[in-house]
């Protein structure tokens, strides 16, 4: 294939990046011809999906491939139980929409998300509660190494909170097609705060369609729009932490926990923020979004390595005020 002219990168974050070749692919196949073609010519081939989960630096050196794969398939397996198909490409909260819209339970807590669907999985995206992974059935996936289609059952993916193999063991080398979830009706999850606290003001019968246009109201009265102010949504994970290390935290400041399993405690990053004095806080061309310090915005002309400088100065700060680490949630693609 012949080589285009430079082109930008698509991002939420809204930061300049410049990479030799943008391609979307519409299915496996043109997949497939597009990684031979970079593998042909020497070139790197990064899949970047919708952008959502990115921070882009100056430059992405080879292809930058968004799979647009598109479908949506719904099937009654029982009266309480359905199985969906969805293609990479499709937009993550009219999949929600569409679930919901056909008396499908599952996936409210996660309405509004940003991103594709074949980021999903990857990031094992989750809000208020819930996993992407609770509801996964399986992830077909394109192997990069092999040169073909793979449906990898859940259990074989490598689900953590905001983890799967497809970031750490297996980087680099699955690209998701498409991803299958079996939803089951349950018991709903509304005891996070916020989410709670807007169910009341909603007043009436707790639904999911109730619910999800809480988490919808929350999420749009705490976080910026990516279309008007760049961001990532959270930029940092909420911490996980031990008994003995959550005493060592309380022992510096006032902060919730949330049992996990195995003797481990979620904390709230956005809470050792904001105690620590960033929330609001801007740096040149980058600031602490003053509704919800977890996330990072672009106020204009910012460079993907300036978000990264303040994002390291929070964490540096946080580190010795209360000896807590604080991980980044998006990836980091491309060079300066």
């Amino acid at each position: 294939m012949p080589s285009g002219p430079p082109s930008l990168l698509p991002n939420t974050l809204g930061v300049r990046c410049v990479v030799g070749e943008l391609r979307e692919v519409a299915d496996q196949d043109a997949l497939a011809e597009s990684l031979l073609d970079a593998d042909a010519r020497g070139m790197p081939a990064t899949v970047v999906g919708g952008g959502s989960n990115l921070v882009p630096l100056a430059r992405l050196p080879g292809i930058a491939l968004r799979p647009r794969i598109r479908g949506l398939a719904f099937e009654r397996v029982a009266a309480d139980e359905w199985r969906v198909a969805a293609g990479a490409g499709e937009t993550w909260h009219e999949l929600v929409r569409s679930a919901l819209g056909r008396g499908m339970a599952g996936l409210e807590n996660l309405a509004l998300i940003p991103g594709w669907v074949g980021a999903a999985p990857v990031q094992n995206i989750g809000a208020y509660g819930r996993e992407l992974a609770d509801a996964v059935e399986s992830v077909v996936v394109f192997d990069r190494h092999r040169r073909v289609a793979r449906r990898l059952p859940a259990a074989a993916c490598g689900f953590g909170y905001r983890d799967s193999l497809f970031k750490t063991t297996a980087a680099g080398r699955y690209v998701v097609l498409q991803l299958n979830l079996r939803l089951r009706r349950r018991a709903l999850e509304t005891g996070y705060g916020d989410l709670s606290r807007e169910l009341a003001r909603l007043g009436g019968g707790v639904t999911a369609t109730v619910v999800a246009e809480a988490v919808v109201r929350v999420r749009r009265r705490k976080l910026p729009d990516p279309r008007r102010i760049g961001n990532v949504g959270s930029f940092f994970k909420n911490p996980v932490l031990t008994a003995a290390e959550l005493d060592r935290v309380r022992a510096r400041v006032d902060v919730d926990a949330f049992a996990v399993g195995g003797g481990r405690w979620k904390i709230a990053a956005a809470r050792l923020i904001d105690c620590a004095g960033w929330k609001g806080a801007r740096r040149g061309a980058v600031a602490v979004w003053r509704r919800q310090p977890l996330v990072l915005v672009n106020c204009g002309g910012a460079t993907g390595r300036q978000v990264l400088d303040l994002a390291r100065a929070v964490a540096e700060d946080v580190a010795s005020k209360y000896g807590v680490g604080l991980e980044l949630e998006p990836a980091v693609v491309g060079v300066d």
